[in-house]
C-alpha cells in the first residue's frame, strides 16, 4: 500500500490507489475452511477453478512450494475464505478475501434457491464467482500530483517521497522545465460528472474525478489499437475505447448484459 509521507505544498492534491482483490497474483485457498459446514461439498476445488478463470495464481497448502519471492513478501498474497450463511429458504455463502495483514479487502455474498445442500452451496459459490473481478495486478508505486489552474488540473511532477511495499523510500525529483500546456489534463464528463483524463506511462491513463482520491478507472491498452482494458474503482474489470473523440465504457447490469456510459470531452 502506497503512503504518501510529504508534499511541499498545499497546493498539490495526490491521489493513489487503494488495494483491490484485482491488484493481486496470489491467492491462498486452504484445503479445510474455518467455517466446517462447506468443507463438505467440493467448494474448494469449484473455487480454485473460479479464481484460474479470473487469471489469479492459486497457491498450495504447502507454503514451501510457494515461489520464492512470496516468502520473503507474504503480503503479496490474499487469502480466500468460505462461510455458509445458508436458511430454511435459500443456500447462501460468503466469499471474503483478506490481507497479510488480516483486512477484508472483499466481501462477496452468493445465493440459491435450489435446496439440496450440495447443488444448492456449488450454485451460491458459482453466483458469488460473477462478481469476483478479473486480476489485473499493478504496479505498488503511484503517485500522481496535481495543481489547480484555471479549473483545469495539471499533472506537474514534484518532489515527494514515496514509501512503497518493495522498497524504503524514493525521491522522485522535480524536472527542470515547468509543465506545459500539452501536459494539461483532459477533461470528460458523462453529463453529470466531470472527470480528468491523467496520462501515464506505456499508453495507459487514469479517468479521476477531482472530488475524489481514488481513480474512477484506469485503462491499459489491450492488443487492438484504442482499445483498453478497464479497471473500475470497484474493483470490476470491463473494457472501454475511443470513439469519435469519446471515451466509452461497456458497464454491466445486473440481468448480465451491458450499456455504453459515454464521456464526451470539454
Amino acid at each position: 500500500m502506497k503512503k504518501i509521507l510529504q508534499l511541499s505544498s498545499l497546493l498539490f492534491i495526490t491521489f493513489y490507489f487503494a488495494q483491490q482483490v484485482s491488484d493481486y497474483q496470489y491467492i491462498y485457498v486452504p484445503e479445510k475452511f474455518n467455517d466446517k459446514g462447506v468443507n463438505k461439498y467440493g467448494l474448494n476445488e469449484l473455487l480454485q477453478l473460479k479464481l484460474k478463470q479470473k487469471k489469479y495464481t492459486v497457491l498450495p497448502e504447502n507454503k514451501e512450494n510457494w515461489p520464492p519471492e512470496l516468502a520473503q513478501n507474504p503480503c503479496e498474497v490474499l487469502t480466500a475464505n468460505l462461510s455458509d450463511t445458508s436458511n430454511m429458504f435459500k443456500n447462501r455463502l460468503i466469499l471474503e478475501f483478506k490481507d497479510c495483514q488480516n483486512k477484508s479487502l472483499l466481501i462477496l455474498e452468493g445465493k440459491s434457491s435450489i435446496k439440496e445442500f450440495e447443488p444448492g452451496m456449488r450454485a451460491a459459490l458459482e453466483d458469488a464467482g460473477k462478481n469476483l473481478p478479473m486480476s489485473m495486478p499493478v504496479e505498488k508505486q503511484f503517485a500522481v500530483i496535481l495543481r489547480e489552474n484555471n479549473n483545469n488540473s495539471e499533472p506537474v511532477k514534484k518532489e515527494v517521497v514515496v514509501i512503497t511495499e518493495k522498497s524504503t523510500a524514493q525521491v522522485v525529483p522535480a524536472p527542470k522545465t515547468q509543465a506545459t500546456a500539452d501536459q494539461k489534463a483532459e477533461v470528460y464528463s458523462n453529463g453529470s460528472v466531470t472527470f480528468n483524463r491523467i496520462f501515464l506511462a506505456n499508453g495507459e491513463f487514469i479517468l479521476v474525478n477531482p472530488n475524489n482520491s481514488v481513480p474512477y478507472a484506469t485503462f491499459k491498452p489491450s492488443t487492438k489499437k484504442e482499445v483498453y482494458r478497464v479497471q473500475l474503482a470497484d474493483g470490476t474489470a470491463t473494457i472501454g475505447y475511443l470513439e469519435e473523440g469519446n471515451i466509452v465504457l461497456e458497464l454491466a447490469n445486473s440481468d448480465g448484459s451491458f450499456r455504453k456510459e459515454i464521456l464526451s470531452r470539454k
